[in-house]
């Protein structure tokens, strides 16, 4: 079998949309597509020899998302939810942006988002960025980035500084740190494979408590993979990728009613682990610092969403 060049990975929840699948499908080119259902969830009559369909051995993003990520056999990886529409042209484009910066670890995308039932909007043609090769690159390296233009331009994207020193101000004000071009996040990237699935080797023993908790629903991998890769393979201020410039390359459409209310998801229990295994940053602590501080407020807030609102009764005139 031939080697696929991109590999699209997305968790699947019941019920997701035949026509965004419709849509997935219409990306053209040696593309694998891994769908990973929830245990139980029947697979789809997909005829396209392009589709890989798992069922995940455990219900949930991270789990699901990670046997997706480690299955994947392509020489890039993209990972997004089965809500996200991508240009038909993505595989033309990461050809491209690959053959001029062959050493990038990412290819960033530039999204536009929609509330939920704008399929017109969702469906509208996509328009072509110029070719990668005639884009002019901007960043702070550079000396050119205030003359950054998102429509004609590529942005570089530093490595994140994880060699920060710990802040204790951290204690009492939100950090600061995190602002600026570099990237925390994993998803809606394109990735190199390799750094990924050597990234979650490391990752999976940890994810594992042991005993009863084989796994535990309130990790968050976005975050959590994104920075993990960078301190797996950290480089002091190296370019890790670009932003590629608009029109846009991945359309987001917001949950439909029924997912907007979030559970409570402890992200303080993913990023603790990237302070266990790279304890020597003080990025790190203050990302951690910064959870511990806000962590009551977030858990009051999103309590305060499961509550049900009380109708107000209304009076029968007698």
């Amino acid at each position: 079998m031939v080697k696929p060049i991109l590999s699209i990975v997305t968790p699947t929840r019941e019920g997701f949309s035949e026509h965004w699948l419709k849509k997935l499908l219409e990306v053209k080119g040696d593309i694998e597509f891994i769908l990973v259902h929830p245990p139980s969830m029947t697979k789809s009559i997909i005829d396209d020899a392009r589709v890989q369909q798992i069922n995940s051995p455990l219900r949930g993003e991270v789990i699901q998302r990670i046997t997706g990520l480690i299955n994947a056999s392509g020489t890039y990886t993209l990972s997004l939810n089965c809500d996200e529409y991508l240009t038909p042209d993505i595989l033309e484009i990461v050809l491209q942006y690959f053959k001029r910066f062959p050493d990038s670890w990412v290819m960033r995308l530039s999204r536009k988002e929609f509330d939920y039932g704008r399929k017109a909007e969702l469906e509208a043609p996509w328009s072509k960025i110029n070719p990668i090769d005639e884009l002019k690159i901007c960043g702070k390296s550079l000396g050119n980035h205030k003359s950054y233009d998102q429509n004609k331009d590529l942005f570089e994207i530093p490595i994140a500084p994880l060699e920060n020193q710990f802040d204790w101000r951290c204690l009492i004000r939100e950090r600061t740190d995190h602002h600026g071009p570099h990237l925390e996040n994993f998803d809606k990237k394109v990735w190199q494979t390799s750094m990924v699935q050597e990234s979650l080797k490391d990752l999976m023993p940890m994810l594992n408590l042991g005993g009863p908790f084989k796994y535990v629903p309130f990790w968050t991998l976005d975050r959590l993979l994104g920075l993990y890769v960078q301190a797996k393979f950290y480089e002091k201020d190296k370019v890790i990728g670009y932003l590629l410039p608009l029109p846009e390359q991945i359309r987001l459409e917001d949950n439909p009613p029924e997912y907007r209310r979030s559970p409570l998801r402890l992200y303080i229990l993913a990023e603790l682990l990237l302070l266990k295994k790279f304890p020597q940053y003080g990025y790190f602590w203050n990302l951690i610092i910064n959870h511990i501080r806000d962590f009551p407020l977030i858990a009051a807030k999103v309590i305060k969403e499961q509550i049900p609102t009380k109708q107000p009764q209304i009076e029968k005139l007698s």
